[in-house]
């Protein structure tokens, strides 16, 4: 099956990320697409896909290595199919059910069959369907019960699946299945002290799967119980020896403290995120492993940039605008073309946020840069709500940059900024969306008029907050409702100025 061309940047990306054909990647993209995934979801979906991919083509390899013990010409099919050029999923999946189905078969020993329920499993996730991978994760485990460190395997992955399902496609429940297979099952079968890999590992994921479940909920209790976790796998781990688990369950640290100090409004949390990430990337190298490194550069300055605007501090606010750069370095526009745009828009919005402290327009500029630099991938017709966000986001841009220059030109293009954001974001299907983006409208309008003396941009900036006052009346917003009818006051006071002259 041929890909949308609407999706060829994220097939070139694939291809270069993980030197895969482009036969590969479509036979991966296909089922990734089918499922309804977000562009920002493919890259990450595709380097699981991808991990599966070459467990498939391992596992099958092992069996066929066991020669006549294993007597199946569905078996030989699947182990063609596996090296074929054009790589058919379905078909190895066809190929090792119907292997399982023989008699021949059942007779194995368990150990075999388990392989093939694996084999099976693998299928089905690449296939994204995670409900399918995981109960046959269930029966490969049932078969090694005298094998903890197989059943240990299966288990874990069957975890692991019911949190990729939870956490791409917002599924609660297969993350409260997670959360108590991990604890009743995984982490019973690894000793701490024999091997504390593995221990630190599913004590990590155990971790992850309560930490998403506990962003979703309101309350702190899986937050607190994911820190924890975290927390005790960089206690226990050695850094020298186990230095990816560390950084692993570090960097994972942050992400949880990160959320946890929003929900709490706790600086001094947030500060323990801004460490964590840090700490992470003490391992984490551009060198050794380039996306986990920019994901927790990403994090670092997500964490500094709401420290800086929190504590006012200029220098925060910098040291996240060099995390960003730095993200930059790996999350290249051919690589990940969409985590490549928001980079560069969370880069403008830290410029931004300096630039308002500096002196002068130069670091505004680079905000403004920055945005549209983001809109060369964020299109409309790609990803309409982001286009959206950075329209308006280069509106605010250009508008603290009209007033520090007092250059009209600033002022017009901010307002062609929110106008376009306005086209998607319509008071029909988000109308408090829509309200503060047209409020941010009104008032580029309304400081235009005042430089121009023009009473028709005041008109129609007026127009734009009364309708606004009434989205917020409407929704309850007193605060916001307070803003618009004060703008409407002065708005009025402005046009009868410029009649008066």
């Amino acid at each position: 099956m041929s890909i949308d061309s609407n999706f060829r940047n994220e097939q070139l990306a694939g291809e270069t990320n993980l030197g895969a054909s482009s036969q590969e990647i479509d036979a991966l993209l296909t089922p990734i697409l089918d499922q309804g995934a977000t562009r920002d979801q493919i890259p990450e979906l595709l380097r699981r896909s991808w991990a599966h991919l070459q467990d498939l083509r391992e596992i099958l390899t092992t069996i066929n290595a066991l020669g006549q013990a294993v007597p199946s010409s569905n078996l030989d099919q699947a182990i063609c199919l596996k090296e074929a050029d054009v790589l058919d999923i379905p078909g190895i999946g066809s190929a090792v059910k119907s292997c399982l189905a023989e008699p021949s078969i059942q007779q194995l020993d368990e150990s075999i069959q388990a392989k093939l329920f694996y084999a099976l499993s693998l299928v089905a996730l690449i296939s994204q369907s995670y409900r399918d991978g995981a109960q046959h994760l269930e029966k490969a485990s049932e078969l090694c019960k005298s094998h903890p460190q197989d059943r240990w395997q299966f288990e874990s992955a069957r975890a692991q699946a019911l949190t990729d399902l939870g956490r791409e496609f917002l599924d609660n429940q297969a993350l409260t299945e997670a959360v108590a297979l991990f604890e009743s099952s995984v982490l019973p079968l690894v000793d701490q002290e024999k091997d504390p890999h593995q221990w630190a590992i599913s004590k990590t994921r155990h971790g992850v799967a309560l930490g998403i479940l506990g962003q979703r909920q309101k309350g702190t209790k899986m937050l607190e119980s994911a820190i924890r976790s975290f927390n005790e796998v960089i206690d226990a781990c050695d850094r020298d020896s186990e230095p990816l688990e560390w950084a692993t369950a570090q960097n994972s640290l942050g992400n949880a403290l990160g959320i946890l100090a929003h929900r709490q409004n706790d600086l001094e949390m947030l500060e323990s995120a801004a460490n964590a990430f840090e700490s992470a990337l003490s391992i984490r190298s551009q060198e050794s492993c380039p996306w986990d490194w920019a994901a927790s550069q990403n994090n670092l300055g997500a964490v500094l940039q709401s420290l800086g605007q929190r504590k006012n501090d200029a220098q925060l606010l910098k040291r996240s605008v060099d995390c960003y750069k730095l993200v930059l370095l790996a999350w290249t526009r051919d690589r990940a073309p969409l985590h490549w745009a928001t980079t560069f828009n969370n880069l403008g919005t830290a410029l931004r946020a300096l630039g308002e402290k500096r002196k002068g327009p130069r670091t505004l500029e680079q905000a403004v840069a920055a945005y549209r630099n983001a809109l060369a991938e964020r299109t409309r017709e790609r990803v309409p709500q982001q286009w959206a966000m950075t329209q308006n986001d280069l509106g605010t841009a250009l508008q603290k940059l009209g007033e520090r220059t007092e250059d009209i030109k600033f002022f017009n293009e901010a307002i062609n900024a929110y106008q376009s954001a306005l086209l998607e974001w319509t008071q029909e299907k988000s109308p408090m969306t829509w309200a503060m983006t047209a409020a941010n409208l009104a008032i580029a309008q309304k400081s235009l008029a005042e430089r121009l003396g023009d009473a028709g941009t005041a008109g129609l900036a007026l127009s734009s907050f009364e309708a606004v006052a009434e989205v917020f009346r409407g929704a309850s917003h007193a605060r916001y409702y307070q803003f618009a009818t004060e703008q409407i006051a002065k708005t009025r006071t402005l046009l009868d100025s410029l009649a008066a002259s």
